[in-house]
């Protein structure tokens, strides 16, 4: 494919009943889903609308963290501290009315919380691999919440996802065509995403996919959801703002509600994998939140700057939407936020 830059993407997002925003790709198969090979199933589910039960091993666990707009590198730690990392001043550059969780803060204020996060400017932030780290880190083990990884006889903990051998799809896609595309988002963070593209003739380096953006094909938007039934929606795209300039970044369809704890959560108070009632670390402790066990209760209450800041229960309660988003069915609980 020599012109990979003017292929036009349909999406198609299949829909995780009760999501906690960590996501893959499930159509065309990625490397990063080669553990199914192994037989590990079961852990991310995903939903295809046609052919077999979707299978997508550990894809939805590779990604990067301690990583905000404008650094040079992640530090592979900071994923929940909502702070300018690196120091260097860099501000969002989203437009207003494509954010996604927290939107009842002033943007730019203490109490936008969101403001460095890579979302608040598409394509400006580092990544430790430009297709993750497997578990999320660079280390072998585990780490809280959901920095885990279940190591296989193709991929383990730290590994890069660059690193997993290619596998074929059987999928071929048309220069100057449409091709559609699904994917799964697993914990729902807010923000969105953008499709990119790397010859197969170069190495896989952030720097080859920053150089070939795809755009939308804006008009065949739609959920997936379990019964394979395809959900027509209108999708909110961003040309502004983003990285490289004019490339195309589109907000995540379904509304971040459930935040995950209120505080950070210290692996040394009867921490387990998968299980926000741990206790909170020092200087972490809100009202209702100050012993094992209380970690994730609490409404709404930003923390600026702690290690916990992404976790302070600020989603997108329906009330915070805008008038003009229209209900679409099947989706009554969230189909305000459906453009």
């Amino acid at each position: 494919m020599t012109e990979p830059h003017i292929v036009c993407v349909t999406l198609l997002i299949s829909v995780i009943s009760g999501c906690a925003a960590h996501g893959a790709i499930v159509s065309p198969r990625s490397r990063n889903s080669i553990d199914y090979l192994a037989g590990v199933r079961g852990i991310d589910r995903c939903y295809n609308f046609s052919g077999p039960a979707c299978e997508n091993g550990q894809a939805a666990h590779y990604y990067s963290q301690g990583c905000t707009i404008g650094c040079p590198t992640c530090d592979h730690v900071s994923g929940r501290q909502q702070v300018d990392l690196c120091g260097l001043g860099k501000s969002a550059t989203l437009p207003d009315y494509a954010r996604s969780v927290n939107r009842q803060a002033a943007a730019g204020s203490d109490l936008d919380i969101y403001k460095h996060n890579p979302w608040r400017a598409p394509g400006s932030a580092p990544v430790a691999d430009a297709c993750g780290l497997a578990g999320g880190t660079p280390w072998g083990a585990d780490a809280p919440e959901e920095g885990r990884y279940v190591n296989t006889s193709f991929a383990h903990h730290g590994m890069r996802g660059t690193a997993l051998r290619e596998l074929a799809t059987g999928v071929r896609w048309a220069v100057g065509g449409a091709a559609e595309v699904t994917w799964q988002v697993r914990n729902n963070h807010g923000g969105g995403y953008s499709y990119r593209l790397c010859p197969a003739g170069e190495a896989l380096t952030e720097a080859c996919f920053q150089r070939h953006p795809l755009p939308f094909e804006r008009t065949k938007q739609a959920l997936v959801v379990a019964s394979g039934q395809k959900v027509p929606i209108r999708g909110l795209f961003v040309d502004e703002g983003t990285s490289p300039p004019g490339s195309t970044w589109a907000r995540l369809p379904l509304p971040a509600d459930i935040l995950g704890p209120r505080c950070a959560c210290s692996p040394g108070l009867d921490y387990k994998p998968r299980d926000f009632a741990c206790g909170c670390l020092a200087g972490e402790q809100r009202i209702g939140c100050t012993s094992a066990g209380n970690c994730s209760l609490g409404a709404c209450a930003p923390c600026p700057g702690s290690k916990g800041s992404d976790c302070s229960r600020c989603g997108n309660g329906l009330a915070l939407l805008d008038a003009e988003h229209l209900p679409v069915s099947p989706f009554p609980r969230i189909s305000p936020y459906l453009a």
